[in-house]
């Protein structure tokens, strides 16, 4: 039967795809290496635990072998990790111009980790101890006869107290980790690291700062110890003393995990471990910050492993050289049966189509490829609270298109992966581009809670928690309330006002031209005094008044001129405003104070 033209053009297309689809597969065996051949022995997965050496108690549970006084933690016979903790900013109340430059310079960051660098980034909202947090806002009262104001301040803190995520302790960490033969050469590969994070954090306006021995130990006890109330007590030099390891100073009362593998028990706390199955086609960048923004205890992990930019171009391409060879055997059926061989199945075109545009981000628009892990860790003191936040966080998950998982059979993994050491011992893993793995942005907005004689402003406008702040303590002491009329400037100042004269022992010294603030002064009693100061009032302000004690750098009578020089000078300056002297000018009287009094008084006591 011969052949029309139409099929005839069929089979030119059919062997052109032939052709490229040869191509492509000759480009993806290319440059391949000995190292990207070999592959990492598989972890211990679902069977682990049922090992003849499966850890018998908590200390060989804790995937950690020794930690060093720089903060240095050896993981195995060659994996290092160095832990950083870095501070909020406020990123969410930014603009959106500023919020894409925080996002690009996020991106940054994350693509300077190559692949022979592990990272996990934690995130820890734990629950502290309310008794010691109210402590920290209570003002305490002094036996005059204003602690009954003092108490009704104090309930109105805790008032406002129950707003919020208030008594949650927010805590951030990266966590680094890299292969080396000895501890040296990790060592000087980990603080080259270490510099390079601290720089780019300063270039996103980040505070952070490297964590030593002691600190990462007092962290992972933390971890360990939910409940917050046993405290931490340990020193380097109680190990020779005591013969034990820095993880017998770390480790909970018990470690036990359901016999159903859903949840486990550490101490007297209940917990499960779930990760973040990723479905949506797009994230935004409000999903890690909703999940922290829950009222309960959570941690947050996000491993981040760097795939070599080669081999993920080369695997991309092995995959479009697959997808096209799956489509010319569609074609070819279709050339056979008689019909349109551009009659392809929907997933071969769908996935031919991201994969064009995954190899074209990643050579065309700086962009790596990561394998991240998000694991979600929930532990509550009773076991119904616990099924109510995997609730609520699964809720946070579906609300933007993702599903939570529970890492069934796998807890003991899990909790090991959610410590800020730097291991990942769950294989579920999703390859994600740079800017896919920076939606999940680190920062929401900066906390302000100080203790001591810290002062209370309102609240956050996102979190609703308390704003605490001794003005005194900071880099800028200085003040200002801004707002339109009626929105609460003159309220706030008085408010302040009065929490400065109950809490602290400073003077306060209102100018208040309006009379505004009178009242206020006289209802403290003897402790406040109103000065009227006015053409019509007895009292006065003389400018000519002297202390030679007023400086002890300086001369005071230099002071004392240079200040009513200048002051003749403004009156000089405003004379349009003076109403004229008979038979002088306006300007008689400055003159006169400046020619004659001023230079000549300070003559005389110059020469005494």
């Amino acid at each position: 039967m011969p052949k029309n033209k139409q099929q005839e053009a069929q089979e030119k297309r059919l062997q052109k795809n032939i052709r490229q689809a040869k191509k492509t597969g000759a480009d993806a065996k290319q440059g391949k290496t000995k190292s990207a051949r070999s592959k990492p022995s598989k972890k211990g997965g679902f069977f682990a635990g049922l090992k003849a050496d499966a850890p018998q108690t908590v200390q060989q549970s804790i995937p950690y072998r020794e930690m060093y006084r720089d903060g240095i933690c050896r993981l195995t016979d060659t994996l290092y990790t160095k832990t950083v903790q870095f501070f909020d900013i406020n990123y969410q109340l930014a603009q959106a111009d500023d919020k894409a430059q925080i996002f690009e310079g996020y991106c940054d960051f994350l693509n300077y980790f190559d692949a022979s660098i592990h990272v996990q980034l934690t995130f820890i909202n734990q629950r502290a101890n309310m008794q010691d947090f109210t402590k920290s806002i209570d003002i305490p009262p002094r036996g005059d006869e204003y602690d009954g104001i003092r108490k009704e301040y104090g309930d109105m803190l805790k008032n406002q107290l129950q707003k919020g995520n208030n008594g949650l302790t927010k805590r951030k960490y990266i966590t680094f980790g890299i292969e080396a033969d000895d501890l040296r050469t990790a060592k000087m590969r980990l603080e080259r690291i270490e510099t390079d994070v601290l720089a780019n954090f300063k270039t996103l306006g980040v505070q952070a700062r490297s964590l030593n021995g002691l600190e990462r130990l007092e962290l992972l006890h933390s971890q360990l110890h939910p409940d917050g109330q046993e405290k931490f007590h340990f020193q380097w030099s109680d190990l020779p003393k005591t013969g034990l390891s820095t993880k017998d100073f770390v480790s909970p009362s018990g470690l036990s995990f359901s016999k159903d593998g859903k949840t486990f028990r550490v101490g007297d706390h209940s917990g499960a471990v779930s990760f973040l199955q990723i479905l949506a086609p797009e994230l935004t960048d409000r999903l890690l910050a909703d999940l922290l923004d829950l009222n309960d205890a959570v941690t947050v992990n996000l491993h981040i492993q760097s795939i070599d930019q080669a081999q993920a171009i080369r695997n991309i391409k092995r995959k479009m050289s697959d997808l096209q060879k799956m489509t010319i055997e569609e074609q070819k059926k279709a050339v056979r049966s008689g019909y349109d061989m551009d009659i392809i199945p929907t997933d071969l075109a769908t996935y031919g189509e991201e994969a064009k545009n995954l190899l074209q981000d990643l050579q065309s628009r700086n962009e790596r490829m990561f394998l991240v892990t998000v694991l979600v860790e929930n532990i509550t003191a009773k076991r119904q609270k616990l099924f109510n936040d995997i609730f609520a966080a699964s809720g946070v998950a579906q609300k933007y298109n993702c599903a939570l998982k529970r890492l069934d059979y796998q807890q003991e993994q899990g909790l090991m992966s959610s410590l800020a050491l730097g291991t990942n011992q769950i294989e579920i893993e999703r390859g994600l581009t740079t800017s896919s793995t920076a939606i999940f942005v680190p920062f929401t907005t900066c906390e302000l809670f100080q203790e001591g004689e810290a002062l209370y402003y309102g609240l956050n406008a996102l979190s609703n928690n308390l704003i605490m702040a001794n003005r005194k303590t900071l880099k800028n002491p200085n003040g200002l309330f801004l707002g339109t009329p009626g929105s609460g400037k003159s309220f706030s100042a008085k408010r302040e006002i009065v929490n400065v004269f109950l809490l602290t022992e400073d003077d306060i010294i209102i100018a208040d031209p309006e009379n505004e603030y009178g009242p206020l002064v006289q209802q403290f009693g003897s402790q406040g005094q109103v000065i009227d100061i006015s053409p019509t009032s007895t009292n006065y302000i003389n400018p000519m008044d002297i202390n030679l004690d007023y400086s002890d750098d300086e001369n005071p009578i230099t002071l004392k001129s240079d200040f009513i020089l200048s002051l003749c000078d403004l009156s000089s300056a405003a004379k349009k405003d003076f109403p004229p002297l008979k038979g002088r000018s306006s300007t008689v009287v400055p003159d006169w104070c400046t020619g004659n009094t001023c230079r000549t008084r300070a003559r005389k006591i110059c020469r005494s």
